[in-house]
């Protein structure tokens, strides 16, 4: 059976990747997994698939191993469902910022940032379901396709009186990194190296070439649904040279 003829659930709560993903022109339907908060061990034999990473990660940190569960979780529900999944990490000096515990915290992070570059890494996973034939990754009975997308976001120097200002916005607690580049996080950023939609949290290239690969149509190119969303956004194109 073709892969056209499964339902695409898209593994997140993200109402970013959902926009992101919708602006593509895919049907899908939207479950969140709490795999991300429930980490197993990585199967030897999946670690061994794994894209390589650029920074010098735990295993179990792996941005596609974190996708894989979340796809796998919601996969064991939906036999037949083609899941995807994503997960985003902001990565400084070795190390994974995850979401701020609290306002201080947050502010921590932001300082830590300043003036600096950092590593914003996607880890893809497109679980496919038995029916679908493929040459991904097997694994528990179902193919599975990766991908792992690396920016780098240089963040321009700021005041504790900036940062405190960008914090008391609200939106830095839900957020890798304590920042959100689609709101108020843009006002940090000097430029990013790379793509745009994944510092957003689902980079736009890589998951049409995983669809396409996996045999699912994607009618709008990742280029024009990038400026579609930003003018959605009320946004211009970056300053800098970026990709979408």
């Amino acid at each position: 059976m073709p892969a056209s003829s499964h339902p695409l659930i898209l593994a997140s709560a993200s109402p970013r990747r959902r926009e992101l993903l919708a602006y593509l022109g895919v049907e899908y339907t939207c479950l969140a997994s709490p795999a991300e908060d429930h980490p197993a061990p990585a199967p030897v034999d999946l670690a061994a698939a794994l894209p390589p990473l650029p920074e010098p990660l735990p295993i179990d940190a792996h941005p596609t191993l974190v996708a894989w569960r979340k796809a796998a979780d919601i996969g064991r529900h939906h036999p037949d469902a083609i899941v995807l999944a994503a997960d985003t990490e902001v990565v400084l000096d070795g190390m994974v910022l995850g979401k701020p515990r609290d306002e201080d915290h947050a502010c921590a992070m932001i300082r830590r940032l300043a003036g600096r570059a950092h590593t914003v890494l996607t880890g893809l996973c497109l679980l496919l379901p038995q029916a679908v034939e493929h040459s991904g990754v097997l694994y528990d009975g179902r193919r599975i396709l990766v991908d792992l997308v690396a920016s780098r976001v240089h963040f321009r120097a700021l005041s504790d009186d900036e940062i405190a200002a960008y914090v008391a916005l609200g939106e830095s607690l839900d957020k890798a990194g304590g920042y959100g580049l689609q709101s108020g996080g843009a006002a940090l950023i000097d430029s990013i190296e790379g793509s745009y939609t994944n510092v957003v949290g689902l980079p736009l290239p890589a998951v049409a070439r995983l669809l396409r690969a996996a045999g699912i149509e994607v009618p709008v190119e990742p280029v024009e649904a990038y400026l579609r969303w930003l003018r959605s956004q009320g946004k211009e194109p970056a300053p800098w040279p970026t990709q979408p």
